[in-house]
């Protein structure tokens, strides 16, 4: 990695596998982070009566989540000077719309989800634990779901020369840790 400030990192991974909790815990140690945008989409359909727009519309909600992801990281650039830290921490990046329309076989015009002027620094990608998952009323995937989306997920950061790193299952704390000192040593080199 480079040195310089703003380096953009990106929490992903299938669903419930602790992607928020980590990004808090940044936001707590003085990070910049942008959140989960997908959930307020979410929320806002279930007001609306759709119980799963991601199901029921994948191509319109995955438009709405793109958009929010690209003014997220276009705002990260000016939010960056808010904090003297050398990153912005993504909980999902844009990589991840597209991660999830292929592991359904959404068909969609790759020239309006063109990632080539969205580059992240670091990709880092947090495996599904079936003792740490969840269903909730955003999250609707069972396990075995998840873990196809994480292959996807991984499989799209790897197609696009995303650099990878994925931190295995801890508590938040040790994770956050092992983050910060891989980042650090990664800094270093």
């Amino acid at each position: 990695m480079h040195q310089f400030k703003n380096k953009k990192i990106v929490i992903s991974g299938g669903p419930g596998s602790g992607k928020t909790t980590l990004v808090n815990l940044l936001r707590v140690k003085g990070y910049e982070c942008m959140d989960e945008f997908s959930r307020t989409i979410i929320k806002r359909a279930q007001k609306q009566g759709q119980n799963n727009f991601f199901k029921s519309q994948p191509l319109e909600f995955s438009k709405e989540v793109w958009y929010g992801r690209k003014e997220q990281y276009k705002n990260s650039k000016l939010s960056s000077s808010k904090t003297q830290k050398s990153y912005v921490f993504f909980d999902r990046g844009l990589h991840d719309v597209l991660a999830y329309m292929d592991c359904l076989g959404v068909t969609y015009d790759t020239s309006k989800f063109d990632l080539s002027g969205f580059p992240y620094d670091l990709a880092v990608l947090l495996p599904p634990r079936k003792s740490i998952y969840i269903k909730d009323n955003e999250r609707k995937e069972g396990f075995q779901e998840a873990q196809k989306i994480y292959f996807y997920i991984k499989k799209t950061y790897q197609k696009y020369n995303i650099p990878i790193v994925e931190v295995p299952f801890q508590s938040p704390e040790v994770r956050i840790s092992t983050l910060l000192e891989y980042l650090d040593h990664a800094e270093k080199a």
